[in-house]
């Protein structure tokens, strides 16, 4: 499985336009793309408009089928418009943890 954090600063009193935003777009991902294993923005508690999406695909495929769907073509302007800076992506490799 691969794992996505992108971190992503919000520019000052767009917060809450950004999380509805958001949630629209996490919606159509939950919705349309069976290979998302986990589609969660959290916010920083100690950084003012902070916040981490962490992502999980179930395969390389599952990737590309979300980087290239249309939700995402319509959506990713909508909650980029509200950002401050560039959003920094690390690309991770799940570790399985069962005994």
């Amino acid at each position: 499985m691969i794992g996505m954090m992108v971190e992503v600063t919000v520019a000052p009193g767009n917060t809450d336009a950004f999380e509805r935003a958001f949630a629209v777009q996490a919606a159509a991902v939950c919705a349309n793309e069976p290979g998302n294993r986990l589609y969660e923005l959290v916010k920083s508690r100690t950084l003012a408009d902070s916040y981490t999406l962490i992502e999980i695909y179930e395969d390389e495929a599952a990737l590309a089928a979300h980087q290239a769907s249309p939700h995402m073509t319509a959506n990713r302007p909508l909650t980029v418009a509200f950002l401050a800076a560039r959003p920094v992506r690390h690309v991770l490799t799940v570790v399985p943890h069962a005994l």
